[in-house]
């Protein structure tokens, strides 16, 4: 009786033929897959316990950098209980580097049109989650749909110029860790989001290693939710606003409860714009009050406002000196940068100055990509400049063994054999021991046959070409 009750109640089974016929669990996660060509995506999917194939479904997809699906779906389905999401997330690892954002997105695009295929989708509502790379894989994908699309963005995102006219097309709301080495990619995106739209909006997080708390997660999604359908002028019912105004307080007493006080007032306030004429916002005020006159608020966000104070007059300095010295290729500054990351790495690993430690990860993170901007902006002539930014990505990550090959690649087309052979012996002694694509690179046939770029070679791998 009790197999057959949880059979009837939790594992409603709802079954769609493709390739083969599959079966989607009502109330549960199910792995399955798409197949295009040889290649076989897996990816696991949630239907709400009040899911109705005869009605069209709100849909989030979740990408996981690790590619751990199943967890991210429970993680977020969990923070959205009763609440009708089918939510969808990737079984396969994702890269956050540039040079695999069109992989990703195109394993993950297959993904979103299977599930199409299977579940009947409301297009005005289809909402995009990742963290890290997979907040880039979410951004990058949002710039495919002709309409716009709903963002939720952790620790990470993807911006080009040629995608403007779509990116003032979409909503967003992104979640940055205070120490997280994007927080200033983040924050000037989100700049730009904001001058799009007064709606797109970004919280800083104390950590966001991880995902951050189902609770927050599940309020954010259906901040988002809210956003969307005020502007699509879509109609939700009042016991659904009741029900979520509930939920989304206690998110924000359990921010209060463990000590995240700025970003459960920034919570709140936005909470009751998202409310006003739906709700009571009596408990709504009632709790943004009361942390607005609390001393440890007040307290937090004086030291917030300080340190953002001093923080800022240290990043116009790096910002000042950095685009000078890209602009100029000033080699004489390298011992200055040098001494100047290593103290910022020493401090980004003292636990015991935390707000040191804070500082100086984000300041890394600001010359990383103030560098590869730079890099990506300027892909011709401008030797000296191109490779001193690699040089400084070197010195930023000296196993960034792509900085290395471009510094080779750069010497070589500027006549400049020296720098050539100097950064091969760098890249070398890093532990690079890829034969064929030493003797591959773009634009050195004059100094791959040089003896001495064939020696150093040999003293590494043993062995050479010429």
């Amino acid at each position: 009786m009790r197999n057959s009750l949880l059979i009837t109640l939790c594992l409603f089974a709802i079954h769609f033929a493709n390739a083969q016929e599959q079966t989607l669990l009502r109330g549960a996660v199910t792995e399955t897959t798409v197949t295009n060509d040889s290649l076989d995506i897996s990816y696991s999917i949630y239907l709400p316990q009040n899911y109705d194939p005869e009605k069209l479904a709100k849909a989030l997809f979740v990408f996981d950098p690790e590619g751990e699906g199943t967890k991210a779906v429970r993680l977020f389905a969990s923070g959205l209980q009763g609440e009708d999401f089918v939510i969808v997330s990737n079984n396969h690892p994702m890269s956050s580097t540039i040079d695999s954002l069109d992989g990703n997105a195109n394993n993950v695009l297959l993904i979103v049109r299977d599930v199409f295929r299977k579940i009947a989708v409301d297009k005005y509502r289809v909402y995009f989650s990742g963290l890290k790379g997979g907040a880039k894989t979410a951004s990058a994908l949002s710039y495919i749909f002709k309409s716009s699309a709903n963002l939720l963005l952790i620790d990470d995102m993807y911006f080009a110029n040629r995608f403007a006219n779509q990116a003032q097309r979409n909503l967003a709301i992104g979640v940055i860790g205070d120490a997280s080495p994007n927080y200033y990619p983040m924050e000037d995106y989100f700049y730009m989001m904001k001058a799009y739209g007064k709606d797109n909006e970004l919280y800083t997080y104390d950590d966001t290693s991880e995902w951050p708390s189902a609770a927050l997660l599940g309020t954010l999604v259906k901040r988002l939710d809210h956003l969307n359908v005020e502007q699509h002028n879509l109609k939700v019912e009042d016991s659904v606003w009741q029900r979520q105004a509930s939920a989304d307080l206690n998110t924000v007493q359990g921010l209060i409860n463990s000590g995240q006080l700025v970003v459960a007032y920034d919570l709140v306030r936005d909470l009751k714009g998202d409310y006003r004429g739906e709700v009571d916002l009596d408990p709504i005020r009632e709790v943004q009050r009361s942390l607005r006159r609390s001393d440890a608020y007040k307290q937090a966000k004086r030291l917030h406002s300080k340190d953002e104070v001093q923080e800022g007059l240290l990043l116009d300095d790096i910002s000042y000196f950095l685009d000078e010295d890209l602009a100029l290729g000033n080699f004489k500054n390298l011992g200055y940068w040098d001494d100047r990351i290593q103290q910022f790495k020493t401090a980004a690993q003292n636990a015991a100055k935390p707000i040191e430690q804070k500082v100086a990860r984000r300041m890394l993170g600001y010359i990383d990509y103030t560098v590869k901007d730079f890099l990506a902006l300027n892909k011709v002539a401008l030797y000296d400049q191109r490779i001193f930014a690699n040089v400084l990505k070197t010195i930023l990550d000296p196993d960034d063994y792509y900085a290395y090959l471009d510094i080779i690649s750069l010497a070589a087309q500027d006549e400049d054999e020296n720098t050539a052979f100097f950064y091969l012996e760098e890249l070398l002694k890093q532990g690079y021991t890829d034969y064929d694509k030493l003797y591959d690179i773009p634009d050195t046939e004059f100094v791959k046959i040089k003896p001495v770029y064939n020696q150093l070679i040999e003293s590494y791998l043993g062995k050479s070409k010429f």
